[in-house]
């Protein structure tokens, strides 16, 4: 069996992970540009991504080369990097925040002159009390160039776009839903597409390391011991620890702590699922071992978090 996962089966861990994390999608800009123009972005923390709906420009981050942009190509800052961008290199820098505000005020800034440019550019946030490997397993800049109108990516831009100008510039749910969705598909397109991913992303391509992680996220609750995850997917103890290691960055039983405590914050922050039952799906033995756990791991005990 080929150590390359299919399309299908990759993206089954991969939705589960996001769904945990809750990414939530945000439009921050949307305008035309006339040359000479360059906005600059601080750090964030959070994955952003620019889209040039028509022109050619250049997204630059600390210590990466510089990439230019042409028309239906997106640039992403995975790891939310502070980052600028230009219709060419060494321009004088607006900040983000006021470009985005005066857009936002009806006064548009770039505007003497020629309209050279088209931009949209979104955000996408997380769940702040989550942590994965596969946030740290994205490099600092991807570019997904020419993706053409007959891919799905673009036409999600197409639909944003739309939406964007039916709202006049202001934020619209729709668009920010959309822009969720363009960002799954382009973390799909990127890990099915490239042969050189490391770390989270290559363990969704290694046979035996990924049916570990599906056994996991199936059944979290399972008291899963190293005898028993190796024995299901065919490998000894020793061979387990050193392959998973290697590929997902962790060992498989901090893999499934920090999981298990993940999925339960999830279920405590967003359902008015009983402490016990969340404990009992999420391999706790019970609420008070969920809740000591919790405390040591977030700082506060999971009735705090819900009061707060």
């Amino acid at each position: 069996m080929s150590e390359r996962l299919n399309h299908d089966l990759a993206f089954d861990v991969l939705g589960d992970i996001l769904e945990t994390l809750r990414f939530r999608g945000s439009i921050f800009f949307r305008s035309d540009l006339a040359a000479p123009w360059g906005i600059s972005l601080a750090e964030g923390g959070i994955p952003r991504f620019h889209i040039v709906l028509s022109g050619e420009c250049f997204v630059g981050a600390d210590g990466q080369d510089a990439v230019k942009a042409g028309e239906k190509d997106i640039v992403m800052l995975p790891n939310g990097s502070s980052h600028w961008i230009a219709d060419q290199p060494g321009r004088v820098l607006t900040s983000s925040d006021r470009a985005g505000k005066a857009c936002e005020l009806g006064n548009p800034l770039f505007q003497n002159g020629q309209i050279t440019n088209r931009l949209i550019c979104g955000m996408v946030h997380f769940e702040q009390g989550a942590s994965h490997p596969i946030l740290d397993a994205l490099p600092e800049i991807l570019h997904f160039p020419k993706l053409g109108s007959a891919g799905p990516a673009w036409s999600l831009v197409t639909l944003i776009d739309t939406e964007l100008r039916d709202y006049k510039g202001s934020s619209s749910r729709i668009a920010d839903r959309l822009t969720e969705v363009l960002y799954l598909q382009l973390l799909n397109d990127y890990i099915s597409n490239n042969d050189d991913v490391s770390g989270f992303l290559a363990a969704l391509r290694d046979r035996r390391v990924y049916r570990a992680l599906t056994l996991i996220h199936q059944d979290p609750a399972f008291e899963w011991t190293l005898s028993s995850l190796g024995e299901r997917v065919g490998m000894s103890r020793a061979t387990l620890v050193r392959r998973f290691q290697d590929v997902v960055g962790v060992a498989p039983m901090a893999y499934i702590k920090d999981w298990r405590i993940m999925k339960a914050y999830n279920l405590v922050k967003y359902t008015a699922t009983s402490l016990e039952v969340v404990a009992g799906s999420t391999g706790f033995a019970s609420a008070r071992t969920l809740a000591r756990t919790f405390k040591r791991h977030y700082g506060c005990t999971p009735l705090e978090l819900r009061r707060g």
